[in-house]
């Protein structure tokens, strides 16, 4: 039996708040300092590392590796559940989209095949669409409840299964530990775009993913005002995503990473009260007599809601209307409201309101979308941190104008 003692296993707050960096002699600064440099002398330490070929660690070069960037990154990584050992890291991108199509293509490519979900961000169809296929990639959608859709998918050369945690927009809930055993009996990776989760109520790593994704932009920065992302893995997957990252030169400046790292200190904190206010918001709007259907994790009657119970911590902060409408009375609708914004985006905190006809999905014909679960009339709703009363008065007024 060991003596060594049992180690507490910190929660999401402090570590959000202390992981990462240590203040101490030498480096005393509470906050996490920007190191506003392109390039940098190398120490001894710095040395060693590159002559044993292990750049990202060393500091001399900011699109390689920078010390504020590393120190964020290795909270991330411990947000995520990806250290200790097998060794696992967090990689910072300029955007989310970055950190997505460097993924993709370090684990697809080259002549690789990529079974992904059909309900993605239209912005990830691009990356698969418009870079993957004509770098010499494949992709097929398929509906990733559908274990015969998914079968029928899959071919040999299959490298990826590709998934959000929670759809973007219609909120399903994937069964990631069903996923991942698909995908590793078949010698795939699982790829997770966590966004709408984020690491305060999901660690896709410890359900059976292989990467995860996220557009820090969203919750993780949680204030309307960078670009960034991030992705997680371990081993040679991270080894692969790094080396794709540094020669295609998608890196976060430091920054956008002290502001990530800001982001990270709240984000528990906030992921909780996103929560309460999109409950009481899902709860009330479901009452409204122009809504036809709320969609809303944290719901009794949504679909997934026991399988959210499961995997998740907390139910999000995103809603998702369909309502008695079309999208133009929609549009007008929006024009009367005093607190939400129509804009795209999400998890900030103000609330966000956003057609997936005019923003998201837009790219889709009104079939494809419908096809998607998004018909005419859908509204998104991404839910800040005012006073849920005030939010349900607001929306409950706006609605009111459509008859």
């Amino acid at each position: 039996m060991s003596d060594e003692p049992t180690r507490h296993e910190r929660g999401p707050s402090t570590r959000g708040i202390h992981a990462g960096r240590r203040p101490g002699a030498g480096d005393p600064a509470v906050v996490t300092p920007i190191h506003q440099s392109a390039t940098f002398v190398p120490d001894e330490r710095d040395l060693a590392l590159l002559e044993a070929g292990r750049i990202h660690e060393a500091h001399f070069y900011t699109r390689c590796g920078n010390p504020t960037v590393s120190a964020v990154e290795r909270k991330l990584a411990e947000l995520e559940g990806a250290v200790p050992a097998p060794e696992g890291g967090a990689r910072l991108f300029a955007s989310g989209n970055a950190a997505m199509h460097a993924t993709l293509m370090a684990c697809a490519l080259p002549a690789g095949h990529v079974v992904a979900a059909e309900k993605l961000y239209g912005g990830t169809r691009g990356v698969l669409d418009d870079c993957l296929v004509p770098a010499g990639g494949a992709v097929t959608y398929a509906d990733a409840e559908d274990e015969g859709a998914l079968d029928e998918a899959w071919r040999p050369e299959t490298r990826v299964l590709l998934c959000e945690s929670i759809a973007n927009p219609t909120l399903e809930v994937a069964d990631l530990p069903r996923l991942a055993r698909r995908a590793h009996e078949r010698g795939a990776l699982l790829v997770v775009d966590a966004t709408y989760a984020s690491p305060a109520l999901q660690r896709p790593l410890e359900l059976g993913a292989d990467v995860v994704v996220h557009s820090a932009t969203k919750y993780i920065g949680g204030h309307s005002d960078q670009v960034a992302g991030v992705a997680t893995a371990r081993g040679e997957v991270l080894e692969r995503l790094t080396a794709w990252r540094n020669n295609a030169g998608g890196c976060l400046d430091p920054h956008g990473a002290f502001l990530v790292d800001r982001g990270l200190k709240t984000l528990a904190l906030r992921m909780e009260a996103h929560g309460r206010g999109a409950l009481a918001l899902a709860s009330a709007l479901a009452e409204h007599p122009r809504v036809r259907r709320v969609r809303y994790p944290g719901l009794e009657d949504f679909e997934h809601h026991l399988r959210a119970r499961e995997l998740l911590a907390g139910f999000g902060g995103m809603v998702f209307l369909e309502l008695e409408a079309d999208d133009a009375a929609v549009t007008r609708c929006l024009a009367h409201l005093e607190l939400g914004l129509a804009a795209p985006s999400l998890g900030g905190v103000e609330t966000l309101v956003s057609q997936p006809a005019l923003s998201s999905h837009a790219a889709m014909s009104a079939d494809e979308r419908a096809a998607l679960g998004i018909p005419p009339g859908s509204l998104r709703i991404s839910v800040g941190l005012e006073d849920p009363a005030d939010l349900i008065a607001d929306f409950r007024r706006a609605l009111d104008q459509l008859g």
